[in-house]
């Protein structure tokens, strides 16, 4: 007795199947179809055990084409239907063993010519892994979380008869657990895979933008040091006279400048290039400077945020999308770098600044490079802190004050409340006002949600033909947030753009 037929003969399978040789086709195929099995090809292996003669290719056809001739003709048999040979050992079909005592089940794997032994838990785990509804797993990805050889694994799902679109539970939960019970476990299930996908998703994407901004911080840091070597910004900076009053702070996001971006009059109804959007970012900022009603604290410049139109050579967006230029892209990306330097110098004279960035789908690269120069510029000056980071969404905490500024094209607006509470959970339970900053819509709109305000900024940048084409018409401008220490957000300020004829 071969040692294969030794391990069968111990848990009571007949030897006289798997020892005798048949010559045949059709009727050794009537014969075994009835012991049930998941598809052609698991009874075509099963055949070639028998008659090794013909190649399990040859069995799987011959079994196609026998189930073609009647459609009474079947071999399928559901995994669930058992019987019972013995006390306590339960048979799915030749190749799967369940031992309800020990709660152990035994899988003939044919890589390893052995049976597999799990247990029943693992067993249990591993189908939640595989079904969609609570993991949706790979093979590659089950063979990692449960340390097995993916060959095994592919075996061992094939073997189950698992699908994607099962339900999470084995046959054994079905009958031995209350329908309540399976209910409540169905949706922790459920919540659990979300949360896990979730976390997947989020973990990748910082994965791929750290990995960016690697990239960047080794190409763009070095030659942007080069560049501003000769510039002394260490200087002090003459103040701006104005009243004192009760402590507060401004949030300053020229979100959307799209610099770079070109509109033809005369196509779009309005002009706009490098120098009108420079125009307008200079003159705005000052409106909204000769409007605040003494000194503030702090002032936050939210920027990047789409402040570039293009993120590459080719004159496209980050996802590759060609767009209407006002200058070359390494023009673009020179002079968008300088310009928000010169309005930063802008604001010094006020307060001290805190700049965080928004990376935009226009500028998700640039906007990293133009962070890492603004850090490069401002790293020995004590009154400008450059907060650097891969991350989608940013964070600052002022006083009793938790803000947020995100560029607005992953998370919903509505959402962004309890992405907020779950982030940034010890802040957020220790501060009493929480406010979101957004872009990318290019208009102004506020919404509150659980005490949260969620306030979308609006654009300074003009219409190119795609956006006239569709009618998407905004009012341009540039707000600027007044927070107070302890009571949050007490008012804004706006200075529009002012568009001619």
């Amino acid at each position: 007795m071969n040692e294969k037929n030794e391990r069968l003969s111990i848990i009571g399978l007949p030897l006289g199947i798997m020892a005798q040789r048949f010559v045949g086709g059709n009727d050794i195929i009537e014969q075994y179809a009835s012991k049930g099995f998941i598809s052609a090809m698991d009874f075509a292996r099963y055949l070639h055990s028998i008659e090794p003669s013909r190649s399990v290719q040859a069995w799987r056809m011959a079994v196609i084409r026998w189930a073609k001739l009647d459609e009474s003709n079947t071999y399928r048999k559901g995994v669930g239907e058992y019987v019972e040979p013995k006390e306590n050992l339960r048979v799915t079909h030749a190749r799967i063993y369940y031992d309800k005592g020990a709660d152990i089940y035994l899988t003939w794997i044919e890589s390893m010519n052995d049976l597999l032994q799990v247990e029943g838990e693992k067993h249990r785990d591993m189908r939640r892994a595989y079904s969609s509804v609570s993991g949706g797993m790979t093979s590659d990805e089950m063979a990692l979380k449960f340390d097995m050889p993916s060959s095994w694994i592919i075996e061992y799902i094939r073997a189950h008869g698992w699908r994607h679109a099962m339900d999470p539970f084995t046959d054994e939960e079905v009958l031995n657990t209350d329908v309540e019970d399976l209910t409540e476990l169905f949706l922790f299930e459920r919540r659990r895979k979300i949360a896990v996908e979730a976390q997947k998703r989020d973990w990748l994407a910082t994965q791929r933008e750290a990995k960016k901004y690697r990239e960047i911080d080794a190409t763009f840091l070095a030659d942007f040091k080069k560049i501003i070597a000769e510039k002394d910004l260490t200087h002090g900076v003459p103040h701006i006279e104005m009243e004192d009053g009760k402590p507060y702070a401004v949030v300053i996001s020229p979100t959307d400048l799209h610099y770079g971006k070109y509109g033809w009059g005369i196509e779009t109804g309005e002009s706009y290039d490098l120098d009108e959007a420079t125009k307008r970012l200079s003159e705005k900022t000052s409106a909204l400077i000769s409007r605040l009603p003494s000194r503030p604290e702090l002032i936050v410049v939210a920027t990047g945020s789409d402040w570039f139109h293009v993120d590459n050579e080719q004159g496209t967006t980050t996802k590759g999308t060609s767009q209407d230029l006002a200058g070359s892209p390494a023009e673009i990306l020179m002079g968008g770098c300088e310009l928000a330097r010169k309005h930063i110098e802008m604001l010094r004279g006020i307060a001290p600044i805190q700049v965080v960035f928004m990376n935009g789908n226009h500028d998700r690269h640039t906007a990293l490079a133009l962070a890492l120069y603004l850090h490069a510029v401002y790293e020995n000056c004590d009154d400008v802190e450059v907060i650097v980071s891969p991350r989608n969404r940013q964070y600052l905490r002022w006083q009793n004050n938790l803000l947020g500024f995100t560029h607005g094209d992953f998370v919903k607006g509505v959402d962004l409340p309890l992405v907020m509470a779950n982030e940034k959970r010890d802040d957020w339970g220790s501060s009493t006002n929480h406010v979101w900053f957004t872009g990318h819509k290019h208009h102004t709109h506020m919404i509150e949600k659980g005490g949260c305000f969620v306030i979308q900024l609006p654009s300074l940048s003009g219409t190119d033909r795609y956006h006239h084409k569709h009618g998407y018409l905004n009012r341009p401008g540039i707000f600027a947030f007044l927070l107070d220490a302890e009571e949050g957000i007490i008012g804004s300020l706006y200075a529009p753009v002012i568009k001619e004829g």
